[in-house]
């Protein structure tokens, strides 16, 4: 039998325990950083999801998720089995967007320069 609903513990929960866990959003947060490069604004946030996104490499269920958006898009950035790895993927997630937007921004920066002045000076 297939356990559809779980614990942040990683512990099979009841249907109604997990009703209470999905109204519960500020529960399941478990981390939220706003990235702010330049002009360009990143979400990351990290949740317990109540259900199994599949299962890990050791037959655990993978109940955390980690999310990066903006205004255009939502991507998933890392999915995990437990509370811990959750915390250190959310971190690692944070300074990873953080640096590739930095790369970004400054290379828009440094092409909007080598263009020069666009009435030719």
């Amino acid at each position: 039998m297939s356990v559809d609903w779980y614990r942040a513990d990683g512990r099979p929960a009841t249907a109604d325990e997990a009703q209470r866990l999905l109204l519960d959003t500020d529960a399941r947060l478990l981390a939220q950083d706003v990235v702010r490069v330049g002009p360009v604004v990143v979400v990351v946030s990290t949740w317990f999801t109540v259900t199994d996104l599949g299962l890990a490499a050791n037959g655990r269920p993978l109940l955390w998720q980690t999310l990066v958006s903006d205004l255009s898009m939502h991507a998933d950035v890392g999915r995990y089995t437990t509370r811990e790895q959750a915390e250190r993927g959310h971190r690692e997630a944070v300074a990873l967007i953080t640096e590739r937007l930095r790369d970004l921004v400054a290379r828009a920066a440094a092409d909007g320069a080598a263009d020069g002045p666009a009435d030719g000076g």
